[in-house]
């Protein structure tokens, strides 16, 4: 048993040995690793610079991508609001004129047809309504104001049945011999609309050169007079001149027959193209967005100029410069940090991989090598333990030693291989019998220790009596024979006056002797 212990010894030595060895390598390792990579990033530098600038620049325009999108699609949903708007106003118009008419009619007097005329006279109405006063007997035009309609050219009410469906909103009504219609179009809503937003867009402001601009397309084929300028507040006075996709700017570039094609394809494109400046005559390229409005064929646009990014993105390419260089210095920093972090871990791995390493051989240091309970050298140590625990935090420990009643009969009768059985076995009785926090030791011969920790004194009866009971009831057969074992138990706990360990040892074996001296297959509790 000795010369094993001393094997066991040699071989946790050359561990440290080796183990020594492998932490200078693994320092080595992380310093010469650590010196390569800022060598490398060091060396990068330049290209971290180019590659930060170009993103810089690419998260810039994607900004202004974004600015310009925001812009256009706030500039359609105005549109949109200003047309639903333009139509609810005109559908109160129209219901105020059949009021106003239906009590001009109501008052029975002979000039209904006069004051109905005047009424639609007004500037307001008269520019906003298609009116058709009919003498609904002879169909003659008593009074309209809409000059597509030439008289005997057509019969009026089928004009007037197509200028409802032209018509957003409408009334029709007879007033006795008298036929009115009148309503507001589609056309009307729309270049009211129109003019709501020209004044808008030639009135709003924004930085560096920037604005919305419409078109209106007519024909999606392109080609000459494929759109109308409709609105333009860099160049009002072109403003209703026809457009062609053939059109080029300074550069060679195609920019309607661009925006046109991506329109088609998408219904909004981000493209370049050279332009003058709204406030001076330069010619500059410019980043565009444009959408089509479907239900006016409008290309709602905006642009900024790239000279007026540049400045945005050299100042910020400069504060990367200073980010970057303090990067490096912030890296050696780091890199020295990481370093002695490195070896900290390297040291604390080290050391858990060697415990771990070594559990197994130390684990078969404090084994019992016949009963696989641990052994008299893991028991003093555990004893130890506890023994602290319970001067400083009062801690509750039951002390239990136990041996196996008439055991040299055992090996008398039957041999040491059967003792050797019947020992292994009760080892496996009592840990089946026992919580998973109590520890058992083998403490020489047939002799155990079992450290119960939280074990109350009052619980203590009811757990020696089912050890005892579990023992007694396993059956052994040797040679043809059925037998049955018993233990003795002595238990004790620690108190105050104990000097150590040693002290509840004492006298829970003095507990044993006398459960032995009282029949055996007993536990006696001595405090």
């Amino acid at each position: 048993m000795k010369k094993r212990i001393y094997k066991l010894i040699d071989r946790i030595d050359n561990l440290e040995r080796v183990r020594k060895l492998y932490v200078f390598l693994l320092i080595f390792s992380i310093v010469s690793l650590l010196v390569i990579v800022n060598y490398c990033y060091i060396s990068t530098f330049k290209d971290v610079k180019v590659l930060y600038a170009q993103y810089t620049k690419d998260r810039i325009i994607d900004m202004k991508k974004d600015f310009l999108e925001d812009s256009v699609n706030n500039m359609i949903n105005n549109i949109q609001q200003i047309k639903v708007e333009k139509i609810e106003v005109n559908r109160n118009r129209i219901n105020r004129a059949a009021k106003v008419i239906g009590e001009y009619y109501e008052s029975k007097k002979g000039d209904f047809l006069e004051k109905t005329i005047d009424y639609f006279e007004t500037g307001t109405i008269k520019g906003t309504f298609d009116i058709f006063i009919l003498d609904r007997f002879t169909d003659k035009i008593l009074y309209q104001n809409n000059i597509k309609y030439m008289e005997n050219t057509r019969n009026i009410y089928d004009y007037i049945d197509d200028l409802k469906k032209e018509s957003i909103v409408y009334n029709e009504d007879n007033y006795g011999k008298y036929y009115i219609f009148y309503g507001v179009t589609e056309d009307y809503i729309k270049y009211a609309t129109m003019e709501s937003i020209k004044k808008r867009i030639h009135s709003d402001s924004f930085e560096n050169d920037a604005y919305i601009w419409i078109n209106e397309v007519v024909n999606y084929e392109g080609g000459d007079n494929y759109a109308i300028r409709l609105i333009h507040p860099n160049l009002k006075d072109t403003e209703g001149m026809y457009l062609s996709t053939k059109m080029q700017d300074i550069e060679g570039n195609y920019p309607y027959l661009t925006e046109l094609n991506g329109i088609k394809e998408n219904g909004e494109i981000h493209f370049t193209y050279f332009f003058k400046k709204k406030t001076c005559d330069e010619v500059a390229e410019k980043l565009t967005y444009a959408k089509l409005y479907k239900e006016y064929n409008w290309i709602i646009a905006m642009g900024v100029y790239f000279d007026e990014i540049q400045p945005y993105i050299d100042e910020i390419s400069k504060d990367g410069d200073k980010a970057i260089s303090k990067m490096i210095t912030l890296v050696g920093v780091l890199s020295l940090g990481l370093i002695l972090i490195g070896i900290l871990v390297v040291l604390i791995l080290e050391h858990w991989y060697y415990q771990n390493s070594n559990k197994k051989l130390r684990e078969e240091l404090n084994i019992d090598e016949l009963t696989k309970a641990f052994n008299r050298r893991a028991a003093t140590k555990k004893l130890q333990e506890t023994f602290y625990s319970f001067e400083r935090y009062n801690s509750i420990f039951a002390i239990i030693i136990f041996d196996i009643d008439d055991f040299k009969k055992i090996n008398d009768s039957y041999g040491h291989d059967v003792g050797d059985r019947v020992l292994r076995n009760l080892v496996e009785i009592i840990n089946k019998s026992t919580r998973k926090t109590d520890f058992l030791y083998r403490w020489g011969g047939e002799e155990f220790i079992l450290i119960c920790e939280g074990l109350k004194e009052e619980s203590l009866n009811s757990f020696t009596d089912k050890i005892l009971k579990d023992v007694e009831d396993f059956q052994y057969e040797s040679q043809g024979e059925k037998y049955h074992i018993t233990i003795s138990i002595g238990a004790s706990y620690f108190n105050k006056d104990d000097e150590d360990f040693l002290s509840v040892v004492k006298r829970a074996d003095m507990a044993l002797y006398n459960s032995k001296r009282e029949g055996k297959n007993r536990a006696t509790l001595n405090i």
